[in-house]
């Protein structure tokens, strides 16, 4: 690869590493309409890589509700709990099926605020971007891309291993408990 390709790589990776997610109280605070809200995420998550223009509609947003992800709108508007529980979504959607998130969601909900928790979401997202974008950000050319898509290949298989082992499904729970008793009876 040419010099000048790798600097302008360079600087993707630290364009990527200094990109912020709006916290709690940059979210607005009042109600808002469905294409309101639709609009804002696209200028909240719009730059991020992963982020599909045209992925987030109405209708999966009235999925979301129905599946248990976000709560249910108001007389038809939405909040700033709605925003940040779909800015979380539409960001783990890339490497968790919705039903994960789901779970996920409402369990790092126990024992904290919705405010605490979605800032922490942020600081924890951008923490995680800016350090996979300064470990590539040495590699030459191509070596760069393969590592970030290995990584990103490694982060979801972690992830999703990770959600199995702590929110396993009620069968999967129910064969482990019979196993268990088999064995504790040999």
């Amino acid at each position: 690869m040419a010099e000048i390709e790798r600097t302008e790589l360079a600087e993707l990776c630290a364009q990527v590493a200094e990109q912020r997610l709006p916290r709690w109280d940059e979210l607005p605070d009042f109600e808002l309409y469905m294409d309101q809200v639709l609009s804002l995420m696209e200028r909240y998550l719009g730059s991020y890589p992963g982020f599909d223009r045209k992925g987030l509609t109405a209708s999966m947003v009235n999925n979301y509700v129905k599946l248990g992800v976000m709560p249910p709108p108001v007389k038809k508007k939405y909040t700033r709990v709605h925003l940040a529980h779909l800015i979380m979504i539409c960001i783990l959607k890339a490497s968790l099926p919705i039903d994960l998130i789901r779970k996920l969601i409402l369990s790092s909900a126990e024992g904290r605020d919705e405010r605490s928790g979605y800032d922490w979401f942020c600081e924890t997202f951008e923490a995680s971007v800016r350090r996979s974008a300064e470990d590539v950000a040495q590699d030459p050319g191509l070596v760069k891309l393969y590592r970030a898509a290995l990584r990103a290949q490694a982060d979801q298989a972690l992830a999703l291993r990770l959600c199995g082992a702590m929110f396993p499904e009620p069968e999967k729970k129910e064969k482990e408990k019979k196993e268990k008793e088999k064995k504790d009876r040999k």
